[in-house]
């Protein structure tokens, strides 16, 4: 099995468009996606090619795969035109690994929730990471649209392990294994 991780793409059509492509060509089972996926929000400039009712429809059209969670740009509207659960948080059990997924604007790495698993995945801030502290795995896929790193990153994950990646040549940024 394996899992896209991308989070912030802010209404993005090109950024998203090129990650759902890669998932794609991949053939990615599941697209986790950390929030914030249409609006830019007051703090942020639109990224490039903001249009986000087609980013709306793009996801759609791969609604079947994708696992999302709220970020703090997301409303009630987005949750209406989604063909896909948008959760305050995931909770998943894959690889052997417990995993919690939020957005990161309430729980987040420098504030966990009391059993964060084995693998604790946050947005927001949108600069990516990827460590171990101890025995739990902190990992942040960045920002698709709105890199704070510059960088434009995503990660995958499979029975190995987790990689961060590049989203302009797909290169392997760092890893780390399960």
């Amino acid at each position: 099995m394996l899992f896209y991780i991308g989070s912030d793409i802010h209404g993005s059509l090109p950024y998203a468009k090129r990650f759902i492509e890669k998932a794609l060509e991949d053939k990615a089972d599941r697209i986790i996606l950390l929030g914030d996926l249409y609006y830019n929000g007051a703090r942020n400039d639109p990224p490039e090619g903001y249009a986000p009712k087609e980013v709306v429809k793009l996801l759609n059209s791969v609604s079947d795969r994708i696992l999302a969670v709220k970020g703090n740009c997301e409303s009630e509207v987005d949750q209406m035109v989604s063909d896909f659960l948008i959760g305050e948080s995931l909770s998943l059990f894959a690889f052997g690994k417990a995993m919690t997924c939020v957005h990161g604007h309430h729980f987040s790495f420098d504030n966990l929730p009391k059993n964060p698993g084995d693998v604790f995945f946050q947005g927001h801030s949108h600069i990516s990471r990827l460590e171990k502290k101890g025995e739990l795995i902190l990992a942040n896929p960045g920002s698709l649209s709105l890199p704070k790193d510059g960088r434009r990153s995503y990660m995958t994950m499979d029975e190995k392990g987790i990689a961060l990646r590049d989203l302009l040549d797909g290169n392997l940024v760092s890893s780390l294994v399960f």
